[in-house]
This record gives structure tokens, sequence and C-alpha cells, in this order.
């Protein structure tokens, strides 16, 4: 009976105090299994990310002469937007979007080149409410994604911003409300309340052995529990048995 009470009271006083937890670990859960992730990736909202080359690119500047007007050139890469040729030219400095066929630059892009661009991405046909370029103290939801970007806002039915490279004019990441949900109940559920990435830090670890020795003490309780009531059926039988 001794661990019986012993089993009782830890089970009590834990759940007292990571039961909070515990039921956030179970709603957070919910949402998380029961939404489609693709759909909080967003991949419904996007389009045109691996657009085509245009069949007739026309005269196309020669890369040696990129080589020459940017020093420690890692990479060059030929691509589309919206149907036209750019060059992206990686240096150690960064990236430079150049017209592929004049062979000017055109980065970093404007708000209304970055908005045109988001709209050439997204799926809706709603334009773009607002640009904003963010060069510090980036939103949560931009986790570890270098700046500077330019965040596109759609005032579509899924809160929808798009973020866009000014330097490549590349789609670098889309954010709506459902994603924006599932990333809070995952700091709920991993207890990661800074940067929502961090799943051993040691708060998490503090509370899931809590937890797990509350679990354990119920189960304890909960065979002494049986134990009691097949005595006592026991018990019941004897005694009817003499009578």
């Amino acid at each position: 009976m001794q661990t019986a009470s012993l089993s009782r009271k830890v089970h009590k006083w834990l759940f007292l105090f990571v039961g909070v937890q515990a039921l956030l670990w179970t709603l957070s859960g919910v949402y998380m299994v029961v939404m489609d992730l693709d759909f909080i990736h967003g991949d419904h909202l996007v389009k045109n990310l691996r657009e085509p080359l245009p069949t007739e690119q026309g005269t196309l500047a020669p890369t040696q002469s990129l080589l020459e007007r940017y020093s420690g050139v890692k990479s060059i890469q030929l691509k589309a937007l919206q149907g036209n040729p750019y060059y992206v030219v990686n240096t150690g400095e960064g990236a430079h979007l150049i017209d592929a066929r004049s062979g000017r630059q055109v980065s970093p892009i404007d708000g209304d080149r970055a908005r045109a661009l988001a709209e050439h991405y997204y799926t809706g046909s709603l334009p773009a409410v607002s640009a904003e370029l963010i060069t510090d103290n980036p939103p949560t939801e931009l986790q570890s994604r270098a700046l500077p970007l330019w965040r596109v806002n759609f005032d579509d039915r899924y809160g929808t911003s798009f973020y866009v490279d000014p330097d490549t004019g590349a789609l670098v990441t889309r954010r709506h409300n459902y994603w924006r949900a599932f990333d809070f109940f995952w700091m709920l559920h991993i207890m990661d309340y800074e940067e929502r990435a961090d799943i051993h830090n040691p708060l998490l670890l503090v509370i899931s052995i809590v937890s797990l020795t509350g679990v354990l003490a119920g189960l304890i309780l909960l065979f002494y529990s049986f134990a009691r009531r097949e005595k006592a059926a026991d018990t019941a039988a004897t005694a009817g048995g003499a009578q």
C-alpha cells in the first residue's frame, strides 16, 4: 500500500505541475497531424518556380564579359524570369541579376519589380497590396534566412506573404496564416520560445522526464487499482459461498 500511496502522490503532484504543457502537447499535436504538410508549405499558392527558358532568346551577352566585369565569380546561371532570360552571377560578395540580352545589371530590384515578381509566382488573381524591404529585425516566420528580402503581401483569405530575393528575383519562401498557426503550435510543442527550432532544449528535456515519471506513477497506480478490485471481488465471492 505504501507503493500505491506514493504513486498516487507522485502522479497527482507531477501532473499538477506539467498538466498544462501536456494539454498543449496534445492540442498542438492534433493540429500538426490533421493539417496537410503540402498545404502548410504553401504549395497551393505558388507557380512558375521552375520557369523554362524562352525558345527565342535572341543574342545573349557573352559570359566572358561577366567574368571580366565581376571578380571572384563562383558560378553563372542562366534562368528565365517572366519570360525573359537573365544571368545570376554568384561572387564572393553576393549574387547579381543580369539581363542576359543587354548585359545590364538589374539588381537589387525595387519594390515595383518585387511586387510584379510576387504576382508572377502567385497562383491567385489578386494583386499584391504592399511590398516592404526587410534589412534587419526579421519576423520570426523568416527563421534563419539571409537578409535583405522583399516581403510582398496579398490580401487573400490565407493572409499570404511572399519573400523575394532582391539580388536574384527568386522566391525564397512563402508564408500564410495556417503556416503561422503551425509554427506557433510547433513552438508550444517543442517548448523553444525563441528560435522555434531546437528540439533538444533543456526545458523540453526536463518537462518530458517529469511527464514520463508521472505517467509511470499512473501505471503503477492503475495496477494497484485493478489488484484491489480483484481482491474485493474474491472476498465477496468467498463471503457468498460461506452463506
